[in-house]
C-alpha cells in the first residue's frame, strides 16, 4: 500500500489511522496521502517524448506553412508548386529527423532520474531528483552545472533535487487513465497535459481513490465513468 500519513508532532511518516502510533496525536483526514518513488529513463520514457513532440512537430509544421504562405503571396500557385518541386518539404522533414536524433542523444546523456509522487487532499505533486549528478547530466537537462554545489560531496550516492510541480485539484479539468503503462494523466486545461503520474501496481488504486474523492462529484471535470462518485 502507498497510503501513509504525516504526523506534524513527530514530523514523521506513519501508518494512516485516527491517531499517530508513535505519539498518540490525533491525525486529521488531510494528513493521509499516497506517496511513492519510481525510476525513469528519459530516453525510453514515452511521456518525455510526448513533451518534446508537443513542441517539435508544431514548430516544423509552422515553418512549412509559413514558407508556403510567403511563396503564395509573392508568386501565387506557381511559386508554391515550384517550392514543392525544389524539395523544401523534404528538407524540413530531414531537419526534423536531425533534431529528433539530437534530442535522443541529449535524453541518453541525461541518465536515469527519480520521480517522487504524492497525491493528497490538496492535489498532485511530482518532484524530480537526479541520482549521482554530474555537470554533463545537468547540461543535458538544460540545467546549470552550478547546481552541483547543492549535492552532498561526502555522500557515496548523492541525489540532487531538480524541480517540483504541483497541481491543485481545483485546476484539474480532465483525467485520463493509461493502465497498460500504469499512468494517470492530469490535464489543466482539458487540452494540455500538466502532470503525467506514473504509478506502481501498489499505488495505482490508492491514487484512484483520491481522484474519485476529490473530482468524482465535479461535473465540469472530464473523468472516466468508473471514477464518477456514485449517487446515493
Amino acid at each position: 500500500m502507498a497510503l501513509t500519513a504525516t504526523c506534524k508532532k513527530c514530523n514523521r511518516e506513519v501508518e494512516p489511522g485516527e491517531v499517530c502510533p508513535l505519539c498518540g496525536t490525533k491525525l486529521p483526514k488531510t494528513a493521509v496521502h499516497a506517496a511513492w518513488v519510481v525510476e525513469r529513463r528519459p530516453a525510453a520514457d514515452w511521456m518525455c517524448w510526448n513533451a518534446v513532440m508537443r513542441w517539435l512537430l508544431p514548430a516544423g509544421l509552422a515553418v512549412l506553412l509559413l514558407a508556403l504562405a510567403l511563396e503564395a503571396v509573392s508568386g501565387g500557385a506557381a511559386a508554391v508548386e515550384k517550392l514543392f518541386r525544389s524539395g523544401f518539404p523534404l528538407t524540413v522533414l530531414l531537419l526534423m529527423g536531425a533534431l529528433t536524433a539530437l534530442v535522443f542523444g541529449l535524453l541518453l546523456l541525461q541518465g536515469p532520474e527519480l520521480m517522487d509522487y504524492v497525491v493528497d487532499s490538496r492535489g498532485v505533486h511530482a518532484t524530480r531528483y537526479l541520482p549521482r549528478p554530474t555537470p554533463l547530466k545537468l547540461i543535458a537537462r538544460g540545467k546549470s552545472p552550478a547546481l552541483m554545489a547543492q549535492a552532498d560531496p561526502e555522500s557515496p550516492n548523492p541525489v540532487l533535487r531538480l524541480d517540483e510541480r504541483d497541481l491543485p485539484w481545483r485546476e484539474v479539468t480532465r483525467v485520463q487513465l493509461w493502465p497498460e503503462k500504469c499512468y494517470l494523466l492530469f490535464y489543466a486545461p482539458a487540452w494540455w497535459l500538466r502532470i503525467p503520474v506514473r504509478c506502481t501496481p501498489f499505488s495505482w488504486e490508492d491514487a484512484l481513490v483520491f481522484v474519485r474523492d476529490k473530482l468524482g462529484k465535479k461535473k465540469a471535470v472530464d473523468l472516466p465513468e468508473h471514477l464518477r462518485a456514485r449517487k446515493e
